[in-house]
């Protein structure tokens, strides 16, 4: 590991989630019955939470215990994965075989927890500041669009609470800022995972502030709900898998490039690139002098990718 500051160095110096004190709560009188607390969980809409829930709800998403195992696993080959499909899918098999020979021979498994998209998501976007051959230029320029998305969350989720997550994003990308090159990937994994529910969240609201806020792009793919319904149950909601529309508007509001490499069953005779992989790139993506972002998804999850060297 690389000798990094130490006050970034442990889990527990990471930014405590704010507490309300007692000085704060109104007075009651003895005979007066106080309400029962509600339970805060997951699926409670955002925009319903007080700062005092926030709080609560932001350490329980650090301090589950299931957040403390190895959401991001160490690179692996990619013909483990085959293994696991020769009794089953062949149509998958030669898709892995079409990546193997194309160079693509390793990943990273994500954890199965409906958040391996934003998560995988989160640290690719990460890893490729820290392998831009210009990360000052490279991390400015992310950072600015980062800033330009400000006013469409604020418009989205008052009171700023956006800004609860995100300045662990900002965080880790002062991190890298300031140690370059000599902050290794593995390193840049441990960092993220101290905190990868807040920038994972992070990222979920992103998207949604995008479909909220720009909804003319993403209304013909959402059926039997209205706009806001939709983006608290199938994007705010913690444990929500995402489908094309959130990854799309991801995209949108990061503008950044996404190759996604999908193992289908139903692919039929010779394997060509059209059949495994799908990019989505918006117009004004600002990463085109990148390597793009590389999912491996399956029904259900995404992979990390990794590519050719």
């Amino acid at each position: 590991m690389t000798n990094l500051d130490p006050a970034l160095s442990d889990a527990e110096d990471a930014p405590a989630a704010p507490r309300i004190h007692s000085s704060e709560l109104p007075d009651v009188e003895d005979d007066v019955v106080p309400p029962a607390p509600r339970e805060i969980n997951e699926d409670t809409p955002l925009d319903s939470l007080s700062p005092a829930e926030i709080a609560a709800l932001t350490e329980k998403m650090l301090n589950n215990p299931e957040t403390r195992t190895k959401l991001i696993a160490e690179i692996t080959p990619i013909s483990e994965l085959r293994a696991e499909y020769l009794d089953g899918s062949q149509s998958v098999v030669r898709q892995l075989d079409w990546l193997h020979a194309h160079g693509y021979t390793q990943f990273r498994r994500a954890a199965r927890d409906g958040n391996c998209f934003y998560r995988s998501v989160a640290f690719s976007y990460l890893d490729r500041l820290l392998q831009a051959p210009n990360i000052p230029v490279t991390v400015a320029c992310f950072r600015e669009v980062l800033a330009s998305k400000e006013f469409g969350l604020t418009v989205a989720f008052q009171d700023e609470i956006h800004k609860e997550f995100s300045e662990q994003l900002y965080t880790l990308m002062q991190l890298i800022e300031d140690f370059g090159i000599a902050l290794t990937t593995e390193d840049l994994l441990d960092k993220l995972l101290e905190v990868s529910d807040y920038v994972s969240y992070f990222f979920r609201l992103l998207a949604s502030a995008e479909i909220r806020t720009n909804p003319a792009p993403y209304r013909d793919f959402i059926f039997d709900q209205e706009i806001d319904s939709f983006c608290k149950s199938q994007v705010e909601a913690v444990d929500s898998e995402a489908d094309h529309i959130p990854m799309m508007a991801l995209c949108n509001a990061l503008r950044i490039t996404l190759k996604l490499a999908t193992l289908s069953s139903h692919v039929q005779g010779d394997v060509q690139e059209a059949d495994v992989f799908t990019v989505i790139s918006p117009d004004d993506a600002m990463d085109k002098d990148l390597p793009p972002i590389l999912l491996l998804f399956r029904p259900g999850h995404y992979d990390i990718l990794l590519g050719p060297n």
